[in-house]
C-alpha cells in the first residue's frame, strides 16, 4: 500500500480523537419547526450508520398538508410521523399529497401506506422503482404481530446499511434530466435503467466483485419486509421542469440524479427554496456510483449538480438530513472540490500501484473500514470519468477491468 491509503478511519489510527458528528447524524428531535412560510420539518428516526434522522417536509395549504419523503417503513417510524402531526396541528386524513425524492426506504417507507389510508396522491420521478414495487406477484400479506413488525423495521434498516449507506459518504447513481445530451444516463432515465443501475447480488460492471446482497438471507428480509407495508405505487410520475402546486406555491421538479436515478427535486423559484432531497446535503458528501456501459455518472452528477447551483434565486436549501442551509452554490462547490480531490488521489494511487483493478485502487483511497463494493463503486465512477476524458487507459483481464491513470501533467 501507499501512503495515499492511510486516510482517517483506518484501524491504525484508531487512537485518535473520534470526529466530531456531522448534523446529519444527529438523532430525531421531536420538535415541529416551520423553516420557510407554510414549510414543516419534522424529523423522523433512522437506524443507518452515518445517519441520525430524515426529515420529513410537510406543505401547508388550504387543502391541508402534503408531506415530502415520510421515513422507514415499520411501526416505529409511523409511530413517529403521526405524533409529529399531532404536534402539527394534522391528523394522517389531512394529507392529501405525498411526495418521494427517491427510491430508498429511508425515504418511500410510509408513503404508500399513507396513500392507502390517506387516499392521497404519490407524486415521484418516472424513472421511480422499488424492490417491493417490482414484486408483482407478491404472495398475500398475513398480519404480524408489533414484535414481528419491529424486528422487520431492524432488518429492513440492516439491508439498506449492507448496500446503500456507509457511515460518512452516501451512494448514488447519477445522471442528467431529460436533456438531449448525448449520454445514454442523461437522455433515457427509466424504470429499466433504474432497475439496471442497482443489481443487488448482481455481478458489477467491473468485475471481481457482487453487489452485498446474501442471496437466501436478503431474499427472506424482503419478503418479510412486503408484508409490512404498502409498496409505494405513484399516482402521478413527473418528468423534469414539470409544475407542481403544494404549499400554496407552485414547485418545479429538477430531475437531479446524484444519489440514485430516479431521484427528484423541487424548486420553488418565487422564494428561492430548493427540496434537495439527498442531492445536496449540508455536511455529507454524496458518493457517486459507476454503472457502466459507456456512461460517465461523475459528468452526469457535477452537471446536476451545477443545475442546482444556477437555479435562478436559489437560497434555502431544504435537506433530506441534515439542518436548512442558506447557500446552495457553495456547497454544490465544496461537493464539486471533494470529487475533483478524490481524482487527484485516485492519480497518485495509480501511478504507484502501476495498472491495477477497481478493487486495488478503492483500498488506496478508502479507510480499511469502507473497504467493499461501495468504496469499489464511486472509484469506477471516477476512473470512468477519467477513461472517457482521455486522462486513463482500461482493458479487460480474466474478467476484470485494469486502468491506468495518466500522471498530472
Amino acid at each position: 500500500m501507499t501512503d495515499v491509503a492511510r486516510r482517517p478511519g483506518d484501524p491504525e489510527r484508531a487512537s485518535r480523537p473520534n470526529k466530531p458528528r456531522k448534523q446529519e447524524q444527529e438523532p430525531a428531535s421531536e420538535d415541529v419547526v416551520e423553516v420557510a412560510p407554510g414549510i414543516l420539518r419534522m424529523q423522523l428516526p433512522i437506524w443507518m450508520p452515518g445517519l441520525g434522522h430524515v426529515n420529513t417536509y410537510g406543505l401547508m395549504d388550504e387543502r391541508g398538508l402534503a408531506v415530502v419523503d415520510p421515513g422507514l417503513p415499520g411501526p416505529q417510524s409511523w409511530k413517529a410521523l403521526k405524533a409529529r402531526l399531532k404536534t402539527a396541528g394534522f391528523k394522517l386524513r389531512d394529507i392529501h399529497t405525498v411526495v418521494v425524492t427517491h427510491s430508498h426506504p429511508d425515504h418511500f417507507g410510509g408513503a404508500g401506506r399513507i396513500a392507502r389510508e390517506a387516499r392521497a396522491e404519490l407524486i415521484a420521478h418516472r424513472a421511480f422503482t422499488t424492490w417491493s414495487l417490482d414484486r408483482k406477484l407478491r404472495k398475500q400479506q398475513r398480519s404480524v404481530s408489533r414484535r414481528e413488525a419491529e424486528q422487520l423495521e431492524r432488518d429492513a434498516a440492516a439491508v439498506a446499511q449492507s448496500v446503500d449507506v456507509s457511515p460518512d459518504e452516501l451512494p448514488t447513481v447519477a445522471e442528467v434530466g431529460d436533456r438531449d445530451t448525448g449520454d445514454p444516463l442523461l437522455d433515457d432515465p427509466t424504470v429499466e435503467r433504474q432497475r439496471q443501475s442497482v443489481p443487488w447480488g448482481g455481478e458489477t460492471p467491473w468485475g471481481g466483485s457482487r453487489h452485498p446482497m446474501p442471496p437466501l438471507r436478503r431474499r427472506i428480509m424482503i419478503s418479510a419486509l412486503s408484508m409490512l407495508f404498502t409498496p409505494p405505487d405513484p399516482t402521478r410520475r413527473v418528468r423534469h421542469d414539470e409544475r407542481v402546486k403544494l404549499a400554496e406555491r407552485e414547485w418545479i421538479s429538477l430531475h437531479t440524479p446524484g444519489h440514485t436515478l430516479d431521484h427528484l427535486c423541487l424548486y420553488d423559484d418565487e422564494h428561492g427554496i430548493l427540496l434537495s432531497g439527498d442531492h445536496v446535503l449540508p455536511s455529507i458528501t454524496p458518493h457517486v456510483s459507476g454503472v457502466g456501459n459507456g456512461a460517465d455518472a461523475l459528468r452526469s452528477y457535477i452537471a446536476t449538480l451545477d443545475l442546482v447551483a444556477h437555479l435562478p434565486g436559489v437560497w434555502l436549501g431544504l435537506p433530506a438530513h441534515g439542518h436548512p442551509f442558506t447557500d446552495v452554490p457553495g456547497r454544490v462547490e465544496a461537493i464539486k472540490r471533494h470529487h475533483h480531490e478524490r481524482m487527484e488521489l485516485l492519480r497518485a494511487a495509480s501511478v504507484a500501484l502501476g495498472p491495477a483493478t477497481v478493487q486495488q485502487l478503492s483500498r488506496e483511497l478508502f479507510p480499511r473500514k469502507h473497504w467493499g463494493v461501495m468504496a469499489e463503486s464511486e472509484t469506477f465512477a471516477h476512473l470512468e470519468h477519467l477513461v472517457l476524458a482521455g486522462q486513463a487507459e482500461r482493458h479487460r483481464e480474466h474478467g476484470r477491468l485494469i486502468y491506468t491513470v495518466a500522471p498530472a501533467a
